[in-house]
């Protein structure tokens, strides 16, 4: 059983509805490392990426099966995951590093779901 405490298990299914409504995700959650120069200061706005609606979907997914259905994400991203389901089961804004970023699009490209 992923939540042993009843108490726990009680609160979670009272947020289950809350969560599903935050579950859209914002291209602003996505934290790059900038390494600012005086060329690329002229040129930041090249920097800019927006993940596509199928990249927050699939994350999407994988964030509701985790934190709904208890199964455990696949070992490439489950840190991502599990970092995403832990800021949003504890109400704090979801953000997600570059690193986690990098993981999720080379598994998600990997089993074509983008």
């Amino acid at each position: 059983m992923l939540f042993r405490n009843a108490a726990f298990q009680k609160r979670r299914h009272l947020k289950m509805n809350r969560i599903r409504l935050h579950l859209k995700f914002d291209p602003s959650v996505i934290m790059y490392l900038v390494i600012v120069d005086k060329l690329l200061s002229k040129n930041a706005e090249l920097l800019k990426v927006e993940p596509s609606e199928k990249f927050f979907s699939f994350v999407r997914e994988m964030v509701i099966s985790h934190v709904a259905d208890g199964k455990e994400p696949p070992e490439q991203i489950a840190a991502p995951i599990m970092n995403i389901a832990d800021d949003m089961m504890a109400g704090r804004e979801v953000t997600m590093r570059a690193g986690d970023y990098i993981a999720l699009m080379n598994y998600a490209k990997s089993k074509r779901k983008l």
